[in-house]
């Protein structure tokens, strides 16, 4: 051992250093007390985690059911109108909403990430379009079927908006 006051080796049984005097103080881990306070405190955290195991599966349970959500039908036409009378009442508008809309197919990602669709009746020189990103499976599989031009409708919540991109939706249902 390495006396703390005068740094000299000091045997490890030594109770006072031999070159300065100084008491030696064990190291807290070769405590006695030490030890038991470990214990203690792993039989607390045994105990305390058995509890949350309950209540994990609670919540799995919970998060399992299937939560119904509820979507405002929206015109597509009016939501980019909105945009470009005053984007920030836009975005106080629908960011985050859950929305549902009819609307014409304009273009698909060829990754399958994305489906670009414009209101329905817009000109074939509509330079306006909403990016819609594809889930999952169903979504895609329902999608490789229509091609550009084709009616569908969208259940999805708005992501993001911008006077640029225009809106970005999570699609959460399409027929």
């Amino acid at each position: 051992m390495i006396c703390k006051k005068c740094g000299n080796e000091v045997d490890k049984k030594a109770v006072v250093c031999t070159s300065c005097g100084c008491k030696i103080k064990k190291p807290i881990y070769k405590k006695w007390w030490f030890w038991g306070v470990i214990v203690v405190i792993a039989i607390a955290i045994g105990a305390s985690s058995g509890g949350n195991e309950t209540t994990v599966s609670n919540n799995d349970n919970a998060q399992n059911q299937v939560e119904e959500i509820t979507y405002e039908v929206v015109d597509l036409q009016t939501m980019f109108d909105e945009l470009d009378s005053n984007a920030m009442k836009a975005e106080a508008n629908y960011q985050k909403k859950n929305v549902e809309f009819e609307c014409k197919i304009k273009s698909f990602d060829s990754d399958g990430s994305y489906i670009s669709v414009e209101p329905v009746g817009a000109s074939e020189w509509n330079f306006v379009s909403a990016m819609c990103y594809i889930k999952n499976d169903t979504q895609k599989e329902f999608l490789i079927q229509k091609n550009v031009g084709d009616i569908i409708t969208i259940k999805g919540q708005v992501k993001s908006i911008g006077e640029v991109v225009g809106y970005s939706i999570d699609i959460k249902e399409v027929q």
